[in-house]
């Protein structure tokens, strides 16, 4: 991603491994470009300004779609799709981050195997965390539930009166109800024919088995169609699905070398966050 890049994704514009001779270490550092915006975890709090509105939801859902779909498109699993790890730049255009945990495969389906599970609690994928074999199916798990995240502007496990429970199990029933208002956030100035619509199409993404879940490029269409119904048509495109700057003939063996040195420096790292 040095020289061609996806606009989705954060660029990743060098690293270092040195030798700290005070505490007798292996310092490792990744260095990525300054997103503006911050994270959206920080945005779905009640710390930011002012709330996200709803076709600025739908947007960051589309971005990250297409990051996604880039990355499987070589057979890259991210396995930590979550809000920490989604940046949002000034035009709030959103970005995917944290390159530590990734998995390269031979392909757009192949299931790459690892010595233990990696992800966040709540959006790590049952199935992945079962088999121990990341697939793309694993970031689509986690995409939907980063989506419900959005629409609800709660945790993936949060408190409902004196339980935890998981966010997935706690709208499906909301949704199959049609009640969007008992689920969605009250800050978010989106109509319930949307957020249902919405909230149907990120619990498709966490179906069991795995067989039944769309693959991230369906979830993209099916978002950039829904954006185009309830916004209009997009004339001033946040981010560009095919963009100018990506040569996809090139931009693999670049894309691959950057990730490899990511999951170098990440290896044996845990992950947390919301």
């Amino acid at each position: 991603m040095a020289s061609k890049h996806h606009p989705a994704l954060v660029r990743l514009l060098g690293y270092c491994i040195d030798f700290n001779q005070a505490t007798q270490n292996m310092e490792q550092i990744l260095v990525y470009e300054f997103v503006d915006n911050g994270d959206l975890e920080k945005w779905l709090s009640q710390d930011t300004a002012r709330p996200l509105t709803g076709k600025e939801r739908v947007q960051l859902m589309i971005g990250v779609a297409e990051g996604l779909q880039y990355l499987h498109s070589f057979g890259i699993v991210h396995r930590d799709i979550k809000p920490a790890n989604i940046l949002l730049d000034s035009k709030m255009n959103a970005k995917v981050a944290d390159f530590g945990l990734v998995r390269l495969g031979a392909g757009t389906s192949t299931a790459v195997a690892s010595t233990r599970v990696m992800g966040t609690p709540g959006y790590v994928d049952p199935a992945y965390y079962k088999s121990q074999k990341a697939t793309p199916a694993a970031d689509v798990h986690s995409f939907g539930v980063v989506m419900l995240t959005v629409l609800t502007a709660r945790r993936a496990i949060h408190g409902v009166g004196d339980k935890q429970v998981n966010i997935k199990d706690w709208v499906a029933p909301l949704v199959d109800a049609s009640n969007a208002a008992a689920f969605k956030d009250p800050l978010l100035d989106a109509p319930d024919d949307l957020v249902l619509r919405l909230a149907h199409l990120a619990i498709d993404c966490t179906r069991v088995p795995v067989a039944k879940r769309p693959s991230m490029a369906r979830v993209l269409a099916e978002l950039m169609d829904l954006r185009e119904h309830f916004f209009g048509p997009e004339t001033d495109k946040v981010v560009a699905g095919i963009d100018k700057e990506i040569d996809d003939s090139n931009s693999l063996g670049s894309l691959t070398m950057e990730l490899k040195k990511a999951e170098q420096l990440g290896a044996g790292s845990g992950s947390g966050g919301l």
